[in-house]
């Protein structure tokens, strides 16, 4: 009996990494939303900032593993600074240099301590053994999937402001930034992660709840930090909202399928948005 017990104990239970990430996240968030704007005048409202310190916080965790990996991968490497270049070219006429910066170096750091973190935790990385020319093909389906939701999203956009067409190519370049980023530092990583805290291992329900929760959440969370302050129960409908429509398909593209299908998702989205002048 007492056997049972232990098998189903390890069965069930959760490494406390995953817990101290969700208090460090929670705790950054708390403190970027109480603290006056006017205290960190490098950022222009609570979103930025917010969003800022947690790339930093995702940024030193990755660190952390790849001095852990103790080995390198130049394949690898090649790949996150190709990557990152993307991200520092589709925003070099942003004034927020710095910011720039850090998420271009962020994107770096996060792909490669990923790549090493699949390994570590024994699971096959499929993103970074597909091909050029089937990493593009994954990325088009990805956009045409997100088409309906491209759609919906500028609706939404249209209640309150009117549509106002923007350069398409300037509006397409402009959306690699996000889409790579976001889907490399807040998705790709932390499945890494959360993968290398379960050893390898989702079998039960509530560790793979577990996981969509950590690439959902704190990315939706990410979204709302000025709109907690002015109205904190729209600032919940539109988590959970948002985490519904948008966030759970690209975690069902990066978990199910691969990041290039999830970056496909995510570009399209912004893409459109852009483009209508949102």
């Amino acid at each position: 009996m007492k056997c049972r017990y232990v098998k189903l104990f390890k069965k069930y239970s959760v490494d406390w990494k995953y817990f101290i990430f969700w208090c460090m996240f929670t705790l950054l968030y708390v403190i970027g939303i109480i603290i006056p704007l006017e205290i960190t005048p490098h950022y222009h409202n609570f979103q930025s900032r917010v969003w800022n310190w947690t790339e930093i916080l995702i940024l030193l965790l990755a660190v952390y593993y790849i001095i852990r990996a103790k080995s390198f991968q130049w394949k690898q490497a090649v790949i996150a600074l190709l990557l990152g270049a993307i991200c520092l070219f589709s925003l070099f006429r942003d004034p927020r240099t710095v910011d720039i910066i850090v998420t271009s170096v962020c994107v770096i750091v996060t792909f490669y301590a990923a790549c090493r973190l699949y390994e570590l935790a024994d699971i096959e990385n499929v993103s970074i053994h597909i091909g050029i020319v089937k990493s593009i093909r994954y990325f088009g389906l990805g956009a045409v999937i997100s088409i309906p939701l491209a759609v919906l999203n500028v609706l939404y956009f249209s209640l309150s402001r009117q549509i106002n067409m923007r350069n398409m190519l300037s509006s397409a370049v402009f959306a690699l930034k996000p889409a790579i980023a976001e889907e490399v530092v807040f998705r790709f990583f932390l499945l890494s992660y959360v993968y290398y805290l379960f050893r390898g291992k989702a079998e039960t329900r509530l560790k793979n709840v577990l996981i969509y929760i950590l690439l959902i959440i704190p990315h939706e969370l990410l979204h709302y930090p000025d709109l907690f302050v002015e109205s904190p129960g729209w600032a919940v409908v539109m988590s959970i909202v948002g985490s519904i429509v948008f966030g759970l398909p690209m975690a069902l593209l990066m978990k199910k399928k691969n990041l290039q299908m999830a970056i496909g998702m995510h570009w399209f989205i912004d893409f459109v948005r852009f483009a209508a002048g949102f």
